[in-house]
């Protein structure tokens, strides 16, 4: 389990503290001010917190894309980990991790973009746009190491596992085009002929089509 960020655990103290007092005196907050009235300060205090802790989160978060505008590419790989590391557990600091998988990629840094983008994977959602990112991101690190059918394997098992995503046959595409260059010609005729009978109104399927054309293969 996740252990309390030092912002939380002040707040549980502070919760425990008061909530001691409430316990002690309810009798007179009950007929000044009302035990809802209370809970409702509480939850108000708490919200309030949380609501700044991300507030800090996205602003720290703007310090990252603004070293990537400005170029500055070492302070970007810093500011995105002091964001995974500080708002552990905050959408921004998946944001983070995947700027840093990212950013080491760029870099050439293949064995670190792999790492963060298979913690990606590992700590959130995997569907959606960064979902996707980080998921084609590890099988283009495959595919920078030339290990072909496991990067269209990757690309195929996002497809497989999000039929309904409109990421799944430009996966599917990708797939294909590594079992290509794996001379994989089974497997990437399979990819091309998904897109075809599953998703025929996609942006990709014109480029399935062709590739399936070229290997002799005519689908109607």
């Amino acid at each position: 389990m996740q252990q309390p960020q030092p912002q939380q655990e002040d707040i549980l103290v502070w919760f425990l503290r008061v909530w001691g007092q409430i316990e002690a005196n309810y009798i007179r907050i009950l007929t000044g001010f009302g035990i809802a009235i209370v809970a409702a300060l509480i939850v108000l205090f708490f919200y309030r917190a949380q609501t700044q802790r991300a507030d800090a989160a996205r602003t720290a978060l703007g310090d990252v894309y603004i070293a990537l505008y400005e170029g500055r590419v070492e302070d970007a790989i810093a500011s995105s980990q002091e964001v995974m590391e500080t708002y552990a557990g905050e959408a921004e600091a998946g944001e983070a991790l995947m700027a840093l998988a990212n950013l080491h990629y760029e870099e050439g840094r293949i064995a670190e973009a792999s790492t963060y983008f298979q913690q990606y994977l590992d700590e959130y959602p995997t569907d959606g746009p960064l979902g996707y990112g980080a998921w084609s991101g590890f099988a283009s690190c495959l595919e920078n190491e030339e290990k072909f059918a496991e990067a269209g394997q990757q690309f195929a098992s996002f497809a497989e596992a999000h039929a309904g995503s409109p990421f799944a046959p430009i996966a599917l595409k990708e797939a294909g085009r590594c079992y290509e260059l794996g001379k994989m010609p089974q497997q990437a005729s399979d990819a091309y002929q998904k897109i075809v009978k599953e998703y025929d109104e996609s942006s990709v399927t014109r480029f399935a089509r062709g590739q399936l054309n070229l290997m002799g293969i005519e689908i109607d």
